[in-house]
């Protein structure tokens, strides 16, 4: 299974407006932030890019708000948020908000070390190095810092190699030469950067036509294209680039499905519990079940977890981290305890990890043992090429087991695509627990659990679009 590549739109913020330039110069006002994200996410983008532009500058970052608002207004795919974080402080609070993964750039640059810091307390998948490349000689790029005014002398594809070295879990390339002038993007810079990516390689800057896009889609080492001056002033829109695309590249772009197959409820009565522990994108979570019309609230005491009707762990960051936070409130014994009671409970991503019983991230750890199995890393002999990236980040296709009739992620469809970013896998020891498996690049791995009342997912239903809403509406049903 090739990976299926990311058509994104970027949004480049400074203070509430979306804005635009060329060469990242002379901005103008071209749109409001949630207005926009939500136009894109209707049209069928598979992630959305926030950028503030000038935070860097100013010592400060205005997205958090922005973030919040774009989830409330109805956006239900991933966002990548960059722009003036400096800190583990910064990043944490940016993921609470509703972001998925957090750029760095000007902050990874003045101190290297914060890439390794951030990777280690939130996960590498969460983690993207934002490089601004501008051109110095044939074949050479240096990188540039503060939304591309200044040098800082570094070689573009050694600082990449460093950054991964250190522990980033995705590239954003952005040629400052390009950006904003429609004359097509730097293939030299990207092909150049794609060519020595151990992880997925997202690209920006000078996308004029169609034909600018489909010359991307055929590098394979391409993860996702960003976009920016063709949306925002109306030249193309994303069901006029997807639709091409699919007759070009069928199996490289994710297949939405017919909004009739997946009808929502206007309103399921029951109170769902989201576990607060201090590693999760919450808001995300807690407005796709509003959406759907569920009441949704934090929990974090273990008395809360016993009285819960619905529970959720959700989870953004590494298994030791999450098992000590579980752990430090007493929520571990809680979460045994309830799902001892038969109550439903659902695990996404790392949250579903955390059921198993033990992990070999960064070493060996033991899990909640509620399902019994280990959490692996992808290692290289899994693969059946060399095109894989790890982590495994976008959207790729869940095969569904027969034994998944009636289950909340039966929609009655043998495959469904769903929003993944991951670097680890989870092997149950009894494949019954097994209710659909995802094939990447010749690794097919559990990608959804269930035992009894006990649901888990690898993938993120709540930046999966509307099929992502209907199994949690099928969830909330359980309570």
């Amino acid at each position: 299974m090739t990976n299926k590549i990311r058509i994104i739109p970027r949004l480049d913020i400074k203070g509430p407006n979306v804005v635009k330039g060329i060469q990242l110069e002379g901005l103008r006002v071209v749109g409001n932030p949630s207005e926009l994200a939500r136009k894109y996410y209707n049209e069928g983008a598979d992630e959305l890019i926030y950028i503030d532009i000038v935070a860097s500058l100013y010592d400060r970052n205005n997205l958090a708000h922005i973030v919040e608002e774009t989830t409330k207004n109805g956006v239900f795919i991933p966002i990548t948020v960059g722009g003036g974080l400096r800190s583990l402080s910064d990043i944490g609070k940016m993921l609470r908000s509703g972001a998925d993964k957090v750029a760095i750039n000007t902050a990874a640059v003045k101190n290297p070390n914060l890439i390794k810091e951030a990777a280690m307390a939130f996960g590498s998948s969460t983690i993207v190095l934002s490089v601004e490349a501008k051109k110095i000689s044939e074949g050479n790029w240096e990188v540039y810092i503060e939304n591309g005014r200044q040098k800082t002398q570094l070689d573009v594809i050694e600082w990449i190699k460093q950054g991964i070295e250190l522990g980033a879990g995705e590239i954003l390339i952005t040629s400052v030469d390009k950006d904003g002038t429609k004359s097509g993007y730097d293939m030299d810079l990207i092909n150049a950067v794609a060519l020595i990516s151990k992880v997925p390689v997202v690209v920006s800057g000078g996308a004029g036509s169609l034909e600018d896009v489909s010359q991307c889609m055929l590098n394979k080492n391409i993860n996702g294209i960003s976009l920016a001056t063709l949306l925002h002033y109306g030249e193309l829109n994303i069901n006029d680039i997807k639709s091409v695309l699919k007759q070009r590249f069928n199996n490289r772009v994710r297949h939405e499905i017919k909004k009739e197959n997946y009808v929502l409820d206007k309103r399921i009565d029951v109170e769902v519990s989201i576990i607060d522990y201090n590693l999760s994108n919450l808001h995300s979570v807690r407005n796709a079940f509003r959406q759907i019309g569920a009441e949704a609230k934090f929990i974090n005491n273990p008395e809360d977890v016993l009285n819960a009707k619905c529970l959720v762990l959700p989870g953004v960051g590494t298994f030791e981290e999450g098992m000590k936070n579980l752990t430090t409130k007493g929520l571990d014994d809680a979460i045994r305890k309830y799902v001892r009671m038969g109550k439903p409970l659902l695990g996404i991503c790392l949250g579903m990890e955390l059921l198993l019983t033990k992990s070999y991230e960064f070493g060996e750890h033991d899990g909640l043992g509620i399902i019994e199995g280990e959490v692996l890393p992808f290692r290289k002999e899994d693969f059946s090429c060399e095109d894989y990236k790890i982590p495994h980040v976008g959207w790729n296709t869940i095969s569904m087991d027969t034994n998944c009739k009636g289950s909340i992620f039966d929609l009655g469809l043998n495959n469904i695509d769903a929003y993944f970013v991951h670097s680890l896998y989870v092997k149950p020891d009894n494949l019954s627990d097994v209710y659909g498996s995802t094939d990447y690049f010749g690794k097919k791995f559990a990608s959804v659990i269930q035992r009894g009342n006990i649901f888990g997912c690898q993938f993120h239903p709540e930046k999966s679009g509307n099929i992502g809403l209907k199994i949690l509406g099928n969830f909330c049903k359980k309570g």
